[in-house]
């Protein structure tokens, strides 16, 4: 069966959310993270200096079942076959959303490209299938509305009185 996800908007400031990996994936998915006011915490056996240096709580060490104590949402950044069907069976059996990056068969969630113009968000997602071309579409509704987004805004409110 094909897979469809359901494009929502999480509310996720000061939620306790885990990424399993610390090297260059995992530090681009904290900077998104970030974005939204997450309170984020890695978990890896080797972290990236970037990581190190941001200021972001982590622990050095191997993933265990309880890491996912607390926590809403998991990201698996590890690039380890074995050890993200372990994070993903253990996800399930906590219930926590589980994200395994690069592998959308094995996500409950996928994170849509995102652009962000004050209060407005506009989100651009493929199930999962290409996040380049939704990368690239997001990229281009981003040009489009930096040059146009007051306007477009301003047309909308003068249209509802």
């Amino acid at each position: 069966m094909e897979r469809k996800y359901l494009p929502i908007s999480l509310d996720i400031t000061n939620q306790k959310i885990l990424i399993i990996g610390a090297g260059e994936s995992a530090y681009k998915k904290g900077l998104i993270l970030k974005r939204f006011n997450a309170d984020i915490e890695f978990v890896a056996l080797e972290i990236c200096e970037e990581i190190r240096n941001s200021g972001w709580p982590y622990k050095q060490k191997a993933y265990e079942a309880d890491d996912l104590d607390g926590y809403i949402l998991v990201y698996s950044c590890s690039n380890n076959q074995k050890l993200d069907c372990q994070i993903r069976r253990d996800a399930n059996q906590k219930r926590v959303l589980c994200n395994i990056h690069d592998k959308p068969k094995m996500c409950q969630y996928v994170s849509p490209a995102v652009y962000q113009y004050k209060n407005m968000t506009v989100a651009v997602a493929s199930n999962g299938k290409d996040v380049y071309k939704s990368i690239k579409l997001r990229n281009h509704l981003r040009d489009y509305l930096d040059e146009h987004m007051e306007k477009i805004l301003d047309f909308r409110k003068k249209g509802e009185d």
